[in-house]
């Protein structure tokens, strides 16, 4: 074992607690569990329920894998500032928990064509799922990329079209493609503009 190295379920949530300059009590409150139940949990009594590991592992900052199985120690997250409302103001009251990154369901593609504007513009880092999606039909009139059998990729808005079974990739600065039909679509789950990123245009550190 090398040093530091937490083998268990109980020096886990101890080692990310104390981390956190968190009591016992305040952590039991967090997840609305008695005062004191983090003792015997962190002294590897017993196991907590799946539910349980999973507020724990909201309240600590970390993934339920990692306080069960010591994978993935912390997912990438975001501070949550508050709650736009309908008028468009800001919302700060009451405590917002991190927004934790799914990064496993992600890849990136950095954009140079401008056929998307206004939407996407060159220079954007363009959020994709990592897995095609199942069926085709639930994305219509969403962002994605498109694969065609050929193997080239868009970025395009998927419509449907007049052929059962075939759909339009739609762009706002240039003709459609189609009617065809793609061999696999991913949905656009986001974008980032250049400076949110670290290294240059290509993901490079400098």
């Amino acid at each position: 074992m090398q040093p530091g190295e937490l083998r268990s379920f109980g020096q886990r949530l101890r080692a990310l607690r104390l981390g956190l300059e968190l009591s016992q009590a305040e952590l039991a409150r967090r997840i609305g569990r008695h005062q004191t139940a983090i003792g015997p949990y962190e002294r590897d009594e017993y196991m907590p329920s799946r539910d349980v590991v999973e507020k724990l592992a909201q309240a600590l900052e970390t993934s339920p894998e990692y306080l069960q199985f010591g994978r993935s120690p912390y997912r990438s997250s975001l501070p949550r500032l508050g709650r736009l409302e309908a008028t468009g103001q800001l919302d700060q009251s009451g405590r917002m928990p991190a927004l934790a990154l799914a990064e496993e369901r992600l890849v990136v593609m950095t954009l140079e064509d401008d056929a998307m504007l206004p939407v996407f513009r060159p220079g954007q880092t363009i959020l994709v799922a990592r897995a095609a999606a199942p069926e085709m039909a639930p994305l219509v009139g969403r962002h994605v990329v498109a694969e065609l059998a050929c193997g080239r990729q868009f970025l395009r808005r998927l419509m449907p079209a007049v052929e059962p079974g075939s759909y339009l990739l739609t762009a706002y600065q240039a003709p459609p493609l189609g009617p065809l039909k793609p061999v696999a679509v991913r949905l656009v789950m986001g974008h980032l503009e250049a400076e949110a990123c670290l290294g240059d245009r290509y993901g490079n550190s400098s």
